[in-house]
């Protein structure tokens, strides 16, 4: 630990972010990776049997043998539509592996090929792994499946949350992860790079240990003390780079898991490196609210979500491009056909264009035709001030200064270092949640902001 001032701070909360590679040689590209094919081969622990289920993935049983002994598979750790990913022994190195086993079929194939890829970089930039991006230790090809052999870690921050009843991280914790996450994208950004599928579940810890600490909600009447778990250490890796493209190259219409989606990427102006930024955002926020802040499935219910959250509308000038780009899309207009895409409403064939009123750019929502769920949902959402108010015990305003907080909600003299450390966290956030791309904080930007030059004295300290 740290301290500023007074107040003690994590050491992992000043950690510096050094680039140590010449960037000339950012832009000398890795070609596809070239995976050792092992032959199947019968032995004393395996048989002649398929290996694979209807749709691709292989079939994993704990116990088994994997690539002609030389693993020896402990659990399944996660499944998704590229494949699984195992816990294994290695046998030969004698050390326990994470491994995703790509399914079987051609394209997540190829898609893993982009995957290696972009390992082989962040490793061949950062040998000692200082940056904390998931590690690739090796790579093979056995009964025509890839397998991507990493380093094993613990659980993800999402599932520390669902074990810890969904109770907020401590904010020096939150500062802690905070801090790594964005050296982490600022050193995938200088190679070029780009995640796209920053969220909870893709950052895990190194270590779970925890100890019980008392803890009383803020934002209930209930007085009931919870039991909440405090990590040991939150030292923390990004992981699942299946996603993850170079700037240079060919972009999807849609990417990011939806609850952590820019804005930018639902209105489909194209997108880049501060879709990552946006998604920091998010996950900051639901570190101390323990709840994803845009739950949702339809694209103009998220984008009147980030209007509720923000307290301002979407830029016009995003709009007008939105705006812009569906008219240059749309068909002669005798056809009067209407477009339909990939980033179309989840219950409409129209495109998001058409969620926008043409004459003064306002989104347009609720219509008559809104689903009363949905608008509950969205009013039922408050400002981001008042959310983290709720959880901290404080009331913001960022409007006023931080003097002029503390004067207006007569804060105690002996609260002061907590509201300016919570007071200066919703700052930073407000700078990720920013609706145009172009001003949103670059990663390296976020780095400097103030947030990391204040300590808090609280259970993770």
């Amino acid at each position: 630990k740290k301290r500023t001032k007074t107040l003690p701070q994590l050491s992992y909360s000043r950690l510096a972010y050094e680039p140590t590679f010449d960037k000339n040689s950012v832009y000398e590209k890795i070609g596809d990776v070239k995976t050792a094919l092992i032959q199947h081969q019968l032995t004393n622990y395996t048989y002649d049997v398929p290996c694979d289920d209807k749709d691709g993935h292989y079939i994993i049983n704990p116990g088994s043998f994997f690539a002609n002994d030389r693993f020896q598979i402990d659990s399944l750790l996660g499944q998704g539509t590229f494949g699984k990913v195992v816990k294994a022994y290695d046998r030969y190195n004698n050390c326990v592996v994470a491994i995703k086993i790509i399914r079987a079929i051609p394209k997540y194939r190829d898609a893993s090929k982009i995957e290696l890829r972009v390992l082989s970089m962040l490793k061949k930039h950062d040998p000692e792994n200082i940056n904390q991006c998931i590690h690739l230790r090796e790579c093979f090809d056995f009964r025509n499946h890839i397998c991507i052999v990493t380093d094993i870690l613990k659980i993800s921050l999402y599932d520390f949350l669902d074990n810890c009843q969904f109770l907020p991280f401590p904010g020096s914790h939150i500062q802690a992860i905070a801090r790594q996450l964005l050296r982490s994208v600022a050193f995938m950004h200088d190679l070029n790079l780009i995640h796209t599928d920053l969220k909870p579940e893709n950052i895990l810890l190194k270590d779970d240990s925890y100890t019980k600490k008392p803890y009383k909600k803020f934002d209930t009447n209930d007085t009931t003390v919870f039991q909440r778990k405090i990590l040991n250490d939150p030292k923390i890796y990004t992981i699942d780079y299946g996603s993850a493209i170079f700037d240079d190259e060919y972009h999807s219409t849609v990417v990011s898991t939806r609850h952590y989606r820019a804005p930018e990427i639902i209105l489909g102006i194209g997108w880049s490196f501060p879709c990552d930024l946006w998604s920091i955002g998010c996950i900051l926020v639901e570190l101390i609210t323990g709840d994803a802040l845009f739950k949702t499935h339809e694209n103009t219910q998220h984008l009147a979500m980030m209007e509720q959250v923000i307290g301002q509308s979407i830029d016009l000038k995003l709009v007008k491009k939105c705006l812009n780009q569906y008219y240059q899309q749309q068909q002669p207009a005798n056809s009067r056909r209407r477009l339909s895409n990939s980033n179309s409403n989840s219950n409409s064939s129209d495109c998001i264009a058409n969620s926008f009123s043409k004459a003064t750019g306002k989104l347009l929502f609720p219509t008559n035709k809104t689903p009363i769920t949905l608008i509950n949902e969205v009013e039922d959402l408050c400002n981001l001030d008042t959310l983290i108010g709720k959880k901290t015990g404080f009331k913001f305003d960022l409007k006023l200064s931080l003097k002029d907080s503390l004067i207006k909600f007569k804060v105690p003299k002996k609260q002061i270092d907590d509201y300016e450390f919570w007071y200066w966290f919703i700052d930073l956030v407000r700078n990720l949640l920013v609706y145009d791309p172009e001003k949103r904080l670059s990663a390296k930007e976020a780095l400097e902001h103030r947030w990391f030059g204040h300590g808090i004295f609280d259970d993770g300290t």
